[in-house]
């Protein structure tokens, strides 16, 4: 004996919903992971051409070795970085440093740096070309 027309219609609209349940919580799921993959990091994790920014504080990493003092400062903002191409930057800038006796010096710098890809922040990313400090 056959099922009545209406159970059959009951049937399909059970598993239609159902079906837009999983649907739905598929959605949901796959909004968060993109909403956090949105804002997850920043882009100095990303690999990619860098910018001044990314150059000046490489640049910092391979001047403050040069420098023969213990507190050394480098200004945040005033610095010059030009790009040429082949990704080669070359930044000016300047480090304050103090002895041990408690007495400031300015050293100026220009640094040539070249980046060779990768991650923008991996100091092994780039190679110093010429560094110059005054």
């Amino acid at each position: 004996m056959e099922k009545p027309y209406s159970s059959h219609k009951e049937i399909k609209k059970s598993f239609a919903l159902k079906g837009m349940l999983v649907l739905l919580v598929l959605a949901f799921i796959f909004t968060l992971f993109m909403v956090r993959y949105a804002l997850s990091g920043t882009r100095k994790n990303v690999e990619g051409v860098p910018d001044s920014d990314d150059a000046y504080a490489i640049a910092k990493q391979f001047v403050k070795p040069t420098i023969k003092a213990n507190d050394i400062s480098f200004p945040e903002s005033d610095y010059q970085c030009a790009q040429k191409p082949d990704s080669v930057f070359i930044i000016k800038s300047y480090a304050e440093s103090k002895n041990a006796e408690g007495s400031k010096s300015v050293i100026s710098f220009e640094i040539t740096l070249r980046f060779f890809g990768g991650n923008t922040m991996n100091k092994d990313s780039w190679k110093v070309i010429s560094l110059n400090e005054n």
